[in-house]
């Protein structure tokens, strides 16, 4: 092993400064949601400005939003030209689809996420999720007391449901159903996708009462508002009965093993022998070639799995797993399927009610 002139062991040049590059991340991931905070790429939308009139546009210090927008240039937000900035190829990006990745930037770097992962460490060495309140709050109970990042955070997941629900329509076949519930939807994107995809059905969004009150102007502005019922309640406690399908998406990753068969089992308690489940989650496959093997994807499903361990005591489960799981529940699984919506690699669980 060579050694550098203090005489400590020297490190592979390419390996410490990926090293550096990820230790550093979370500087250039908070210059991201300073840049959506502030709503600079918002006002240089419409062309360059000089740092004075931007600032003066979002109220800000010159000098303290000139030495900012320089640090934002080095990421590709915004670009220097002259005496003004203009966007960046990221911050372009940022205002594509409705600005939608401006509230991904605030709901994944808020400190509801951010915090928690302070104590990766105190997790593994204890083996179980620990004490993670942020602000005194457990993880969904935060977002009851701070709206504005919960809506960003609905407006993230909104924003990778919507990907998926234009995938899963191509994927599945929703026409012989009379009546689709989705558990634990959210704002209602992948209800409405198949809503609005499949005009002779009709769902039912199942959520917690603060989410519902936010997730009624989809479906207006859909245009699916005359054929959906939005019920408020806990899954944990129960499910509404007389649908055909039941839909549930990114929801059994965030539990434990004795929370995800109690929602499981909830629905099969509402559900009539025959009716179609649908599980859409991440899971790992259980036999996988070096081929199929894609690294960026390998990496955040990883990243995902502990960090949902951490926050809710949840996993990333393997497919033979939830078979398991979903059998263990009243269900006869038919088939694991898995599919990409350009942005997320998914599996599509079907299984009927026995």
């Amino acid at each position: 092993m060579t050694k550098d002139e203090m005489g400590a062991p020297a490190a592979d040049t390419d390996a410490a400064t990926t090293l550096r590059t990820i230790i550093t991340g979370y500087i250039f991931s908070q210059i991201v949601r300073a840049t959506a905070q502030l709503g600079i790429t918002e006002h240089l939308a419409d062309g360059p400005r000089s740092v004075e009139a931007l600032a003066k546009a979002i109220d800000a210090d010159p000098d303290a939003l000139g030495r900012f927008l320089r640090s934002a240039a080095t990421l590709g937000l915004v670009r220097e030209n002259g005496d003004t900035f203009e966007l960046g190829p990221l911050g372009s990006a940022m205002e594509a689809d409705n600005g939608s990745l401006k509230s991904v930037a605030m709901g994944i770097v808020g400190p509801n996420l951010t915090r928690r992962a302070e104590r990766f460490a105190e997790v593994v060495r204890a083996g179980r999720r620990v004490n993670t309140k942020v602000d005194g709050y457990e993880f969904w109970e935060y977002y009851d007391h701070h709206e504005e990042e919960a809506e960003h955070y609905a407006v993230t997941m909104s924003h990778v449901t919507a990907h998926c629900a234009q995938a899963l329509v191509r994927q599945y076949d929703f026409t012989p159903f009379r009546r689709i519930a989705d558990i634990g939807g959210g704002h209602g994107n992948l209800l409405n996708g198949v809503l609005t995809r499949v005009p002779g059905v009709r769902g039912v969004l199942y959520e917690r009462a603060e989410v519902i009150r936010r997730a009624k102007g989809l479906f207006t502005e859909a245009g699916t508002d005359d054929r959906v019922d939005l019920i408020d309640g806990d899954f944990l406690r129960e499910v509404p009965g007389d649908c055909d399908l039941y839909m549930i998406k990114s929801t059994l990753c965030d539990w434990d093993d004795e929370h995800a068969a109690r929602i499981l089992g909830n629905i099969h308690r509402a559900a009539e022998p025959g009716t179609t489940l649908l599980v859409i989650d991440s899971m790992i496959a259980d036999e996988v070639t070096g081929d199929e093997v894609n690294p960026v994807h390998a990496q955040q499903e990883s990243a995902i799995d502990f960090a949902v361990f951490a926050t809710n005591g949840g996993r990333v489960r393997p497919q033979s797993e939830y078979r398991a799981m979903v059998g263990a529940a009243g269900f006869d699984v038919e088939s694991i399927t898995p599919f990409f919506d350009g942005f997320t690699h998914w599996n599509l669980l079907v299984a009927k009610r026995n």
